[in-house]
């Protein structure tokens, strides 16, 4: 919230400025998610502003046509820091070409195809040696912020986004002991 505030100070605006709040979702570290779901829902219940949940994946689609991708699909790979990569493939408008999956990077070719493929994300390099050698790899390994907000701004305000997750989560909720009578 602190950075919030700076933003806000450096811009030379007032909270009330804003029209409503973006946030991605996931995939990404299950605390990650669910802070920044949390920080966005109570700014915007504080400004009575929507909310607008935007997938990593949909928003590094959207960077990586926004040019015209050097090919006629775009493979979105995040890092899971596990074996698997979390990926969705996307055409070169930025329009889905399917659900995302969780996959091991060799699985990738027989999953995409190889053919007029383009790589992003901050996993792409791991994928890269199971794909031809000519596989376009595009600097995208972040979210654009300035991006976000501009998909935000076109999306109708829906119900308050949930977190996106492709793996369950590590921690498990403790097993309630039977109490004795």
């Amino acid at each position: 919230m602190p950075l919030l505030v700076a933003i806000m100070a450096e811009a030379g605006l007032g909270f009330g400025a804003i029209d409503r709040i973006a946030v991605t979702t996931g995939p990404g570290s299950f605390t990650g998610i669910r802070v920044a779901l949390a920080a966005a829902h109570g700014l915007a219940l504080a400004l009575h502003k929507p909310i607008i949940g935007i997938t990593v994946f949909e928003a590094m689609a959207a960077e990586a046509t926004a040019g015209g991708p050097p090919s006629g699909r775009v493979l979105i790979a995040v890092e899971s820091r596990r074996a698997e990569c979390f990926v969705q493939l996307f055409d070169r408008t930025g329009r889905k070409l399917g659900e995302p999956g969780m996959l091991n990077p060799e699985q990738v070719p027989d999953w995409t195809g190889t053919d007029d493929l383009a790589l992003a994300g901050d996993a792409a390099h791991r994928l890269a040696p199971y794909l031809p050698s000519t596989t376009p790899i595009l600097p995208i390994t972040k979210v654009d912020t300035v991006l976000l907000a501009r998909l935000a701004a076109e999306r109708f305000p829906g119900p308050a986004p949930a977190p996106f997750y492709l793996r369950a989560a590590d921690a498990k909720p403790a097993r309630s002991a039977a109490v004795p009578t």
